[in-house]
């Protein structure tokens, strides 16, 4: 599976791999915008539906409080009406009867729920009653107003007037139902034990009451009845006696809502898509252009890539060439210096050939003695440009070599012209050292650097020079010191020294390329490293090279 999908995503462009990225991500914020849609319109209906909970609780609430006002106060008002509170105390049913009949009528018409208004003497026995036949005995005042639940409920408000009896006012429930009707808009029944109803419309609301019921008879909090969804609200309530309860319930339809749901999603959904769609033209067309726009720079940033490796090389080659005839003035002058005591002494066999011819005392034997002589020096002047010719020439591979037969033989290379300015060369080492590379090139780094010493000694006129070479391991690394008592080097920073044409010899006497030449033999061939820094005497150069 892994080196399926590695192959299909070498098989893809960056431009196909990035569309894809990006439209990714696009899928990924759009899935949190819809649900964070989804959720939003969630949390509107459930509040718009807990405001209807709260509503019809604050609704139910207040009407039970000022129906139980009205009805005190009517109370009240008809045991203080002319003769009514006497035909009480006196317990007259007749009395009580006739002068409540026009107060009922009254009250009657205010209220079509209301059932009765019975008076009671203080015992609880009844006396008279009008409209609905009330109960014989009414306990008071333990239970002065509330809900009575028997065969069937009733909602009841006792009055009491003094010591001698009270009035009890008994409507249907349904007043209720029909108050919170027309202050909600939510039509709603009361449930009592054994699933009856009492209800406005008793048709509708059994339909879906019917609905409503799960399998264990009980009313479901949320119910699908034909096309529409409902949400079931509760008041629980206590008859007066507190023995028995019963549920007023209210079906809201809740399909708007859930349409609003449905049509919040589908609308982000559609929203998404379409802007997918924008997204992916101008992922597309961007692309394409930001590729043909790369593709141009790219094509630019070759060509001027390649015309500055181009000039670079040209300066590299002329650097080499530079570097070749400053190491090539240097062996020249070296190979003078070795040469100078030979000729000497050639000329010297010369002259002495001449005196013997002159005085006449030139033999074969003498003459035979100096030609040997002569032929010895010419031997060693042979031998010197030989040695400088292998020492230059150009190594094909690395080799394993001894450091410090390499020290020495540079310095037998330099030790006459060192000798002829009066310069003191010693060399001191630890133990012989073996590295891997180029032997050659380490030695022409070594002559650079000794020759570089000799011209800063020569040409600060300093007092009883010297160069120190000494050789070591130092830090995991083959070290080789080269140090002198010329003073340092006087360029800030120090580092600065190695870059091409930075010199501190005078104009006449340095090009400023041979410890930039010796930096690049040292890193880049030998992969070591080429240090320097002033010490209180002079200059002391560091190389570096791996141990094998």
């Amino acid at each position: 599976m892994i080196e399926k999908l590695r192959s299909l995503h070498d098989k893809l462009s960056t431009k196909v791999k990035t569309i894809v990225l990006v439209l990714g991500l696009f899928v990924l914020l759009s899935f949190v915008f819809v649900y964070l849609r989804y959720m939003d319109t969630r949390t509107f209906t459930e509040e718009s539906q807990a405001f209807y909970v709260e509503r019809i609780q604050s609704v139910y609430t207040e009407t039970l409080k000022r129906t139980e006002n009205f009805y005190r106060n009517r109370g009240y008002a008809n045991l203080n009406s002319f003769g009514i509170s006497a035909a009480l105390e006196e317990e007259n049913t007749t009395l009580l009867q006739e002068l409540s009949e026009y107060r009922w009528e009254v009250l009657k018409m205010e209220n079509p729920y209301l059932s009765s208004m019975a008076f009671y003497d203080a015992n609880g026995m009844l006396l008279a009653s009008l409209g609905r036949e009330a109960p014989l005995n009414v306990s008071y005042p333990n239970i002065p107003v509330g809900f009575w639940l028997d065969e069937t409920l009733w909602y009841r408000v006792l009055v009491p007037w003094k010591a001698y009896g009270y009035i009890m006012f008994e409507l249907d429930p349904r007043y209720f139902l029909a108050e919170i009707v027309e202050l909600t808009g939510l039509e709603g029944f009361i449930l009592m034990k054994n699933n009856t109803l009492v209800s406005l419309h008793e048709s509708s609301v059994e339909k879906l009451f019917q609905h409503s019921l799960d399998n264990h008879h009980q009313v479901r909090n949320t119910f699908s009845a034909s096309t529409s969804l409902f949400s079931t609200h509760r008041i629980v309530q206590n008859d007066a006696l507190g023995e028995n309860f019963f549920e007023v319930l209210f079906f809201q339809d809740i399909t708007p809502a859930k349409q609003r749901l449905s049509h919040a999603i589908f609308e982000s959904v559609v929203i998404i898509m379409l802007l997918g769609v924008v997204a992916f033209v101008v992922l597309h067309w961007g692309f394409d252009v930001l590729i043909r726009r790369i593709e141009e720079l790219n094509a630019t940033l070759e060509r001027r890539v390649e015309e500055e490796i181009g000039k670079r090389m040209e300066k590299e080659q002329l650097l080499v060439h530079q570097s070749k005839l400053a190491s090539m003035g240097e062996m020249i002058g070296n190979i003078a210096h070795q040469w100078r005591q030979p000729l000497t002494q050639l000329n010297t066999i010369l002259i002495a050939i001449e005196l013997f011819y002159e005085r006449g005392k030139l033999t074969p034997s003498i003459l035979q003695e100096k030609i040997q002589e002569a032929q010895g020096q010419i031997d060693f002047m042979s031998n010197t440009v030989d040695d400088f010719r292998h020492f230059f020439a150009p190594q094909k591979q690395k080799e394993r070599f001894n450091l410090s037969d390499t020290i020495t033989s540079t310095l037998a290379l330099v030790q006459s012209s060192l000798a002829n300015n009066t310069i003191t060369c010693t060399y001191t080492k630890e133990k012989d050292l073996f590295v891997k590379g180029y032997s050659n090139e380490v030695a022409q780094v070594l002559l650079n650097l000794i020759s570089n010493a000799k011209d800063i000694l020569l040409e600060r006129n300093i007092q009883n020079p010297y160069i120190h070479i000494s050789l070591m391991e130092k830090e995991g690394f083959v070290a080789i010191e080269v140090s002198d008592n010329g003073g340092g080097v006087h360029v800030a920073p120090i580092e600065k020294i190695f870059e091409p044409y930075v010199s501190t010899k005078h104009a006449s006497m340095g090009t400023g390329i041979g410890l930039y030449m010796s930096k690049i033999i040292i890193e880049k061939n030998s992969h070591g490293h080429l240090h320097v820094k002033n010490t209180p005497s002079g200059a002391c150069f560091t190389i570096l090279l791996p141990s094998p």
